[in-house]
Order: C-alpha cells, then sequence, then structure tokens
C-alpha cells in the first residue's frame, strides 16, 4: 500500500473513530455490573458504594433513567453501640438476656433477626440477601459499622418501564428466634413512596 493510501485511511478512521464519540458519551448508562456491585460492596470498604442506578427505598418522588439498571435495596448493618442497645431492648421489652462470647459472634446474631420485604405497585418483590460481611465504614453518628448485608432487588436496563411507581418496604425481626414469624420492626416503620421512571 503507497503512503498516499495509507494517509487517506488512517484520515477515515480518525474521523470514524472521533465521530462516534459523542455517540458513546451520550449512551454511559448505569450497567447490571455497576448496580450489582454497588449492591454486594455497599458497606464493605472505608467509603459507601453508590451508583446513580439505585432507587432508594425512602427518597420519595425520584426520577430514574429506563436506560439505567436499577437496585431497590437497603443495608442493614451493626455497630457496637446498636449492639449494647439491642441487649438493654432486649431485656427492657422481653426480659430476654441477650448474651455473646465475642463481639463478632453477637454481631452475626443480632444481624440474622432481620428481614425485609418490598412490593412494587402491589406486587411482592423477590428479595435478595448478600453474606453478611466485614465493614471498614463509620455510619452516620461517626460510629464504626462492624458487620452488614444488603437486601433488595436489582433490575437490567429497560425491565422497569417509563412510568410512575408505587413502593412501599417493610421491616421485620425476631429476636432469637422468639417468635413463630417475624414481627414488625418497631423500630423501623415501613417507608412508602413513589418514583418514576422516564
Amino acid at each position: 500500500m503507497n503512503k498516499k493510501k495509507t494517509v487517506i485511511l488512517m484520515s477515515a478512521f480518525c474521523v470514524l473513530l472521533f465521530g462516534l464519540l459523542p455517540v458513546a458519551a451520550a449512551n454511559d448508562y448505569v450497567s447490571y455490573g455497576e448496580v450489582e456491585s454497588s449492591f454486594n460492596t455497599y458497606l464493605s470498604g472505608k467509603d459507601r458504594k453508590t451508583t446513580t442506578g439505585r432507587i432508594v427505598p425512602w427518597y420519595d418522588g425520584m426520577t430514574y433513567h429506563y436506560e439505567d439498571a436499577h437496585g431497590i435495596y437497603g443495608a442493614i448493618y451493626v455497630t457496637e453501640s446498636v449492639l449494647q442497645m439491642a441487649q438493654f431492648l432486649m431485656w427492657y421489652y422481653f426480659g430476654v438476656i441477650f448474651t455473646y462470647d465475642n463481639i463478632n459472634e453477637g454481631c452475626k446474631e443480632y444481624l440474622s433477626w432481620f428481614t425485609t420485604t418490598a412490593t412494587l405497585n402491589g406486587e411482592p418483590l423477590e428479595m435478595t440477601y448478600t453474606p453478611i460481611k466485614r465493614s471498614q465504614c463509620v455510619d452516620s453518628y461517626g460510629e464504626s459499622i462492624l458487620w452488614w448485608f444488603n437486601v433488595g432487588t436489582l433490575f437490567k436496563p429497560g425491565e422497569l418501564e417509563p412510568g410512575q411507581y408505587h413502593l412501599v418496604t417493610y421491616y421485620w425481626m425476631n429476636p432469637l428466634g422468639m417468635f413463630p414469624e417475624p414481627i414488625p420492626n418497631f423500630i423501623t416503620p415501613p417507608d412508602d413512596i413513589w418514583f418514576t421512571i422516564v
């Protein structure tokens, strides 16, 4: 191939490449992999992992993009002071002494008490739970989060059609397996929100 043909081909390639760059930037949507990664690592590191595709169950009136993947989820976590408060509340409300051999064992036992359910436009969502994991994050009070898990459901791009959605999230507990079925978590009332997909 002579030099003139090479220059023409290279020029055409550059025009094609740079002509496509704005298209790539315009389609910079949240991928399913990003949402899945955030769901699985949300409180693992020193900083909370978030994506714009997350539909927070207590943020009412938000708008999300149809082209994005989405995750409806929330974290349940424990700090040392939460664990101490759980010991007091178990004794105060139920007359049960909650003891554990070490703090990690106590944290895992405490987290096992909690479940979450949700409905979207009146239909139950299938909820997924991550394993209980260690954390390096702090909560909004500046306390170290010791262990945590996420619970929620994930949607691929386009799975949520454009329109308005009604999401109700219910929080349940069954401390030390005391009850035949989980009871409503009296500390965390249900979240009832609307959001829009455009």
